[in-house]
């Protein structure tokens, strides 16, 4: 790994987004080139962007919006209750396990809730709303851990996942794929200089926004199915907080939630094909 760590190759800002495309240099070893990928990632460190003129037509004329999540709870030991918002009646859809999905319809100011089913370590979810032949759908699939719906989290294709109700943990979600790109998402202090070290070396530094969120980028040898051990410290304000984690490649293309000692695994397929892997914390 020799120290290498991401570069970003241009930036796009728009509505209080910036999108960096992030492409790591290559990673050698004797000479040989190990890993080259590439991340999208958020600049503005999971922040909403801000409604504008033109936002504001679109929701008058009935487009806006797509499901966003307002609440998780736990409902016995194998039902989740989930409430959210998008447009006025709507009909929610969260689709899982393939074919199966459960449908409610939002109230007339977009409101919704839905009684979702949890497997022994959790739920997979697919959300999306539809509205006159259109269908929007959620800036991610939702994960929500059994016995646990507060660490709920939206994981996004090429990205950070977003930890939707993370109260201060400062290593809350952890993502790789296939080809060995990684990303690392928290929240720490508002306006706090971070520091990211993996395995001994330094791979990033960032700043949390003014909410304490952030995230940050580097790369890993690619996955195989045996596992390597890592270990993830994050300095912020003084304060350290470490995680040790390992990385393998799973056998097979389905979707998949394992629990380990600090978390959850999640072993999901990406909408074009190829695997994710995001640890919750």
């Amino acid at each position: 790994l020799n120290g290498n760590v991401s570069k970003p190759l241009f930036a796009i800002a728009e509505n209080g987004y910036a999108l960096a495309i992030m492409i790591p240099t290559l990673l050698k070893t004797t000479g040989c080139v190990l890993a080259l990928s590439t991340i999208a990632c958020l600049a503005a460190c999971q922040e909403k962007p801000k409604t504008t003129e033109a936002t504001s037509a679109l929701e008058a004329a009935g487009y806006w919006r797509a499901p966003e999540i307002t609440g998780v709870d736990q409902a016995g030991s194998n039902m989740f209750v989930v409430t959210g918002q998008t447009i006025a009646n709507a009909r929610v859809r969260f689709s899982y396990a393939g074919n199966r999905d459960v449908g409610v319809t939002s109230d007339s100011k977009g409101r919704f809730r839905a009684e979702l089913p949890s497997g022994p370590n959790g739920g997979l979810f697919d959300l999306s709303t539809e509205d006159s032949g259109r269908s929007m759908h959620a800036d991610g699939r939702l994960f929500i851990p059994a016995g646990a719906p507060g660490k709920a989290v939206l994981m996004r294709p090429g990205a950070p996942s977003l930890s939707l109700f993370n109260d201060l943990t400062a290593v809350a979600v952890i993502d790789y794929d296939r080809a060995g790109a990684l990303a690392i998402a928290g929240r720490v202090a508002p306006t706090t200089a971070i520091e990211v070290v993996l395995n001994g070396e330094i791979r990033a530094r960032t700043t949390s926004d003014d909410r304490g969120f952030y995230t940050a980028t580097t790369q890993i040898e690619p996955p195989d199915e045996t596992e390597t051990a890592n270990s993830l410290s994050v300095m912020a304000g003084g304060k350290e907080t470490v995680r040790n984690f390992k990385d393998s490649r799973i056998a097979g293309d389905g979707d998949r939630i394992t629990r380990f000692e600090d978390g959850w695994r999640v072993d999901w397929v990406l909408p074009g094909g190829g695997m994710q892997t995001t640890l919750v914390f």
